[in-house]
């Protein structure tokens, strides 16, 4: 009879433990559906200057592409250190340091929630949906997204990673750019985060067009070898290097996050 007693002390035990483990796993990664989109704002007849000269006004976008390989979201660090309990030295054959989930169920300040791509987009000819993903609950302060070139030969964006396309002054331009580089963005207030809990959210990357075309002036383009189509790359066969650096680099400084 004690030998039973003492086995179902341990049932329930395991019971128990097993209970408040499930219920750890559900509070922690939690049942959120994240919709995530981009894009860009630009108005054709917008207003654009730059210390009170117009710039631009016969500069007309038709499309505006970019191809993204990856997305990460970093959880914030104020979020880790309030809900990590885990001992990094408990020799229980995980490591806390790596891209998956920690002993207790949290991911450490140094881990991302990553969504692998590629995704290419035109951000003014599509509503731009680029995934609806599962995502853990917690506070991410920061968003990241690895721009790659297009690596599909049949795509017309193949080894590119943005393009833009146009007329200046009625004359048909594209921007383009091979650049690999990680966009690292925030909500335009310092102090917000995206926070998730059990819930359904939407995170839109939103790029201003509008804000790229009063910073940098593309009357300054040439089509360099005569044949109709002025080109602005970063060796382009038209002289427009320098300015498809500068383009590239303003892109980068007008996206935020919205939500």
């Amino acid at each position: 009879m004690k030998n039973v007693k003492a086995l179902l002390g341990i049932l329930l035990l395991m019971l128990f433990v097993a209970s408040c483990s499930s219920d750890d796993s559900t509070s922690n990664n939690g049942n959120n559906q994240l919709r995530i989109k981009a894009s860009a704002v630009y108005t054709p007849t917008a207003n654009r200057s730059a210390n009170g000269v117009a710039m631009n006004e016969d500069v007309v976008l038709t499309s505006f592409k970019i191809n993204i390989r990856e997305i990460e979201f970093e959880f914030a660090e104020d979020y880790y250190d309030d809900n990590d309990n885990d001992d990094d030295d408990d020799n229980d054959g995980y490591d806390d340091d790596d891209n998956s989930y920690d002993d207790d169920g949290f991911y450490g300040d140094d881990d991302e929630f990553d969504l692998a791509g590629p995704f290419e987009l035109d951000l003014l000819n599509q509503n731009s949906v680029v995934t609806t993903v599962s995502i853990p609950n917690g506070i991410y302060e920061e968003v990241e997204f690895k721009l790659d070139r297009n690596v599909d030969s049949a795509s017309e964006m193949y080894n590119k990673s943005i393009e833009i396309k146009g007329t200046i002054g009625g004359t048909p331009f594209v921007f383009w750019h091979n650049v690999e580089e990680d966009f690292e963005i925030d909500y335009e207030d310092d102090n917000q985060n995206l926070v998730v809990n059990n819930g359904s959210y939407e995170l839109v990357f939103n790029f201003n067009l509008n804000q790229v075309l009063s910073q940098v002036d593309l009357s300054n383009a040439t089509d360099g070898d005569g044949d109709g189509l002025i080109e602005i790359g970063p060796n382009d066969t038209d002289g427009n290097q320098s300015l498809a650096n500068a383009i590239k680099n303003k892109i980068k400084d007008s996206c935020e996050l919205d939500d």
